[in-house]
């Protein structure tokens, strides 16, 4: 297939395009591109009524150019898109990001792939050309249907696929197909955010996304997070609350080793040596704890384990032989007994039980924080113990420990304070320990599931519409201990990581070793492993052949892109679903471009959950669509449709459509045999119809969805602080668990036969501990810099610079396309702001690129825009050697680089910074 290679268009040559178009349209000077907000925009659409074109409305539906997926409206004038805005009725009120406003130009991109295309050159590599033949799409789903039958019929763990985040709609639906239509569950996912976070949110807050009370809170902590600023979950929403609180006087102090957006707005920005924001928070619990006694006790003994006595030889919580359930020492009779039937539970102690010493989990946890002094954080975070011992007294006074407040009629406990953290802060080898360290913070201050606090995203859910509980899911506790149970991100299934952990025999399915640890389940990264180098884990499971790869770049988004590419060339087929020819494109066997998400139907893409916007008594239940606001090009599908007629081609209808309905919150009509043809190919939108009508009720269906695009329910003070009203539940200060699925994973990997590398079991500790990344000690002076990643609204998740308009801004700032380091650290290096140097790892690796100084970078460090960048794709010349590709220099098949507790890793290295 011959393709052009030229110039992307800019932002100016769209807009004069679009000036153009518009006199010819009569459109007279209106503004046909931005994100202003609707009200702005309803002035421009009632002059543009009065020229009379056949079509001129607003379309609801969803954007798609980050994981948020935020209701947005779509300006239609006869067949053309001239201005995309946030959606009015939406919790996003409205608002629109600027990454969202350019998706205007993905529609519009010359370089999008419309057409399927099959390989003919059978060499592989970056600067050969696939030879792509256009070709049918019934001979295009033939090729793939038939490859992929041919893989799982000899063994499911042939076939594996992934996705990358900003396709997580149709993902889901890929891991239906894959899970219940060709029975594997072989995948891979990228190191972008997800390890142990989610996991670990799940742990503490029931759900696997949790951070700030937005509209509540008062002081926050950020470690290697944005959230509220610049990115993440519900960024539209909760910048909004956030900037209304720090109207109100919130304050916030943020760790980064970079002065990314949060910082620059923070009220304090703390230079932190990359991968010891674990130190930094076992600091401010020790102070909290020893040096200012600024800790909740009430919530310690009725909300945590603390209380939980603890064999101080084996260091398990001891249990009641008949019930099982954890001991606890009553002080009003000086009994040990059950937890559940003490009246007033001892914090504190050491005792003789059955002739074994125990001690409470908060002795021992008291005990073990004392260590991790200010004096001693300093030498490894280089942070001044000053500073720390600041920001604790700052954060536990904020705490507001012992007050109340009324939030809709209902009494809560007021704990305005919050420690958050997320992807700089975890892609590391100790994110089990950062985790725990981070959100144990808000448990010594009482503020885990509390008003103001470290809330989840949607603990519990009582019902879309009054009178209907169809989509509903209760809190619930784990007996043996009290402690709150996990839902999971993505549906009603209990996902408690307590009972899939205690007493189980757990069996390993798949090269991913998910099993080995609850707390990995969603990153099985160890696939990255065990793909190339089987003998590794003695074997267990042959490498896969087949690969489905849905809108991601695989070759750039795990670490070293040779080890990639080379993993890539060895697979026997792999087949793309992809909008853009990127740099992974040229191992593909077989392309199948999904449409861009303005032209596809995708029904509710923010899900029940809301798990990709935020938390907050103020943010309502939301379910949304995407439909096509103007016809795809070349009749282009949507991934779902594809992946649909993949699994029916496969003779797979039945197993797809049982495990997708397991997910669905549908009445019991929908539910019964016959309704659905499970036999054919999935009826998306007859789906969906059913699923909005159970939600809401039949008024609600999927017409009233197509017109009118969002629907909100508020939310109930109960559904999001699940401790109010007294309810049962504690969160664990002692992760007794974590010990047992060592033992779990211990005997799993012996009747594996055991491994060729030491796993690590000391990961899984019941307390967090102090555990440094690989590279902290070097002895080689030269390699003295830390190389990161940071990210931005513009610049985060997909597709970011293949996109004109974000290029072009990217283009205007100076450091964005640069090496940035700290003035004074380039100038004892004999550098200077604008010399083209070389970044080389211990391993010989390289990455060059301009260099940018300045004094919001760590003096021990260089950084770069999400680390992923320097496409060298032909096909995208836009995006071509755009940005540095800074995770290139990461060993990524290193199994001492995992956290092996969580399949997190270890992007901390060193390199030495030379002149080209």
């Amino acid at each position: 297939m011959e393709r052009q290679i030229g110039e992307g268009m800019s932002r100016r040559s769209f807009i004069a395009g679009a000036s153009a178009a518009a006199a010819v349209l009569g459109l007279g000077g209106t503004s046909l591109v931005g994100c202003a907000s609707q009200q702005g925009s309803d002035a421009g659409e009632e002059a543009l009524s009065e020229t009379g074109h056949q079509q001129d409305e607003w379309i609801p539906t969803s954007c798609n150019m980050c994981f948020n997926q935020c209701n947005i409206k779509a300006h239609v004038v006869d067949g053309v898109v001239v201005e995309l805005a946030g959606d009015e009725n939406a919790p996003n009120g409205g608002r629109m990001c600027g990454k969202g406003a350019s998706g205007i130009m993905q529609l519009y991109d010359p370089y999008r792939v419309t057409k399927p295309m099959k390989r003919t050159n059978p060499e592989k590599g970056i600067d050969i050309d696939p030879g792509w033949e256009e070709i049918t799409w019934e001979e295009a789903y033939t090729l793939a249907a038939d490859k992929i039958k041919e893989a799982v019929a000899e063994n499911p763990n042939n076939f594996m696929w992934s996705h990358a985040v900003a396709s997580s709609v149709a993902g889901e639906y890929l891991w239906y197909g894959a899970a219940g239509g060709w029975g594997t569950m072989e995948f891979m996912n990228s190191d972008l955010c997800g390890a142990g976070i989610h996991q670990f949110s799940d742990l503490y807050t029931t759900t696997g996304n949790s951070g700030p009370d937005w509209t509540y809170c008062k002081y926050l902590i950020q470690f290697g997070t944005q959230a509220g600023i610049a990115t993440r979950h519900g960024y539209n929403v909760s910048c909004a609350r956030w900037a209304d609180s720090r109207d109100e006087g919130a304050k916030m102090t943020v760790f980064d080793p970079h002065m990314s957006a949060s910082a620059q707005k923070a009220e304090r920005w703390v230079p932190i040596r990359p991968g010891t924001d674990l130190a930094a928070a076992l600091c401010l619990a020790n102070v909290l704890v020893h040096e200012l006694d600024l800790i909740d006790y009430d919530y310690l003994i009725n909300r945590t384990n603390g209380p939980s006595l603890v064999d101080k030889e084996t260091k398990r919580v001891v249990r009641d032989g008949e019930s099982g359930k954890a001991l606890y020492r009553d002080e009003a009779d000086g009994k040990i007994k059950p937890y559940d039937q003490c009246e007033n539970p001892q914090l504190e102690g050491e005792f003789e039980h059955d002739g074994k010493k125990v001690a409470t989990a908060f002795t021992l946890y008291k005990d073990h924080i004392k260590q991790y002094t200010p004096e001693w954080q300093e030498e490894i975070t280089t942070v001044p113990a000053a500073t720390m011992r600041t920001v604790a007294k700052e954060f536990g006074e904020a705490a507001c420990i012992g007050q109340t407040i009324e939030v809709d009629g209902v009494t809560l406990n007021y704990r305005p304070a919050c420690a958050d953290l997320f992807s700089g802060a975890v892609h590391h080898k100790h994110c089990g320990q950062t985790c725990m360290a981070v959100m144990g913070l808000n448990v010594l201050v009482g503020s885990c599931n509390e008003c103001g606090g470290f809330i989840t995203f949607a603990a519990e859910c009582q019902g879309f519409a009054d009178g209907n509980s169809t989509v509903s899911w209760p809190s619930t506790v784990y007996e043996p201990d009290g402690l709150l149970n996990s839902h999971g991100m993505g549906s009603d299934a209990s996902n408690s990581i307590y009972e899939k952990t205690y007493g189980k025999d757990i069996v390993v399915t798949s090269g991913g070793f998910k099993e080995l640890s609850p707390i990995a389940e969603m990153d099985p990264h160890w696939k990255f492993i065990s793909q190339v180098k089987p003998e590794m884990f003695n074997n267990a499971f042959p490498p896969s052949k087949v690969m489905f790869t849905m809108a991601c770049n695989p070759i750039r988004w795990w670490q070293n892109h040779d080890e990639q590419i080379a993993m890539y060339k060895d697979l026997d087929y792999v087949i793309g679903c992809e909008i853009y020819l990127t740099d992974a494109t040229y191992f593909y066997d077989l392309l199948l471009p999904e449409a861009c998400y303005l032209e596809r139907f995708e029904p509710y893409p923010l899900t029940y959950y809301a798990y990709k916007g935020c938390g907050g008594v103020d943010v309502p239940w939301t379910l949304g669509i995407r439909q096509p606001v103007v016809p795809a090009r070349d009749d282009c599908p949507g991934a779902i449709d594809i992946v649909s007629e993949l699994v029916n081609r496969s003779g797979s209808n039945e197993g797809y459509w049982t495990v997708l309905m397991m997910t669905k919150f549908l009445k019991d009509e929908y539910k019964a045999e016959g309704y659905f043809d499970i036999t054919k190919k999935l009826d998306l939108e007859a789906l969906a119809d059913a699923v909005y009508k159970s939600a809401v009720d039949d008024e609600h269906g999927l017409e009233w969805f197509k017109k009118n695009g969002v629907y909100t329910y508020p939310r109930k003070v109960e559904e999001m602080y699940i401790f109010a009203n007294d309810r049962p539940g504690r969160v664990p200060l002692y992760h007794d668990v974590l010990l047992e699925a060592k033992d779990n994973a211990k005997r799993a990997i012996d009747a594996l036969g055991g491994f060729q590398f030491d796993f690590e079991y000391d990961e899984f500790t019941a307390m967090p501990e102090w555990m440094e990344c690989c590279d902290h000690h070097v002895e080689e002076p030269d390699f003295d810099i830390f190389p990161i990643y940071w990210t931005d609204a513009m610049n985060i998740d997909t597709h970011s610079v293949y996109n004109a308009w974000i290029n072009e801004v990217n283009e205007q700032t100076p450091w964005l396309y640069a090496i940035e380091m700290n003035s004074k650290t380039a100038a004892a290096k004999g550098l200077q702001k604008g010399d083209d140097i070389v970044l080389t790892s211990r391993e010989g690796v390289t990455v060059e690129g301009k260099l940018f100084v300045s004094e919001t970078v760590h003096p021990e460090v260089a950084s770069v825009v999400v680390g992923s960048l320097g496409s060298k794709s032909e096909f995208i010349p836009v995006g071509k050697s755009k940005g540095i590709g800074i995770n290139h220099l990461i060993p990524g098949q290193d199994p001492k680089r995992f956290d092996h507790l969580t399949q997190a890793y270890d992007q901390c290295i060193r390199v030495k910074v030379s002149k080209k």
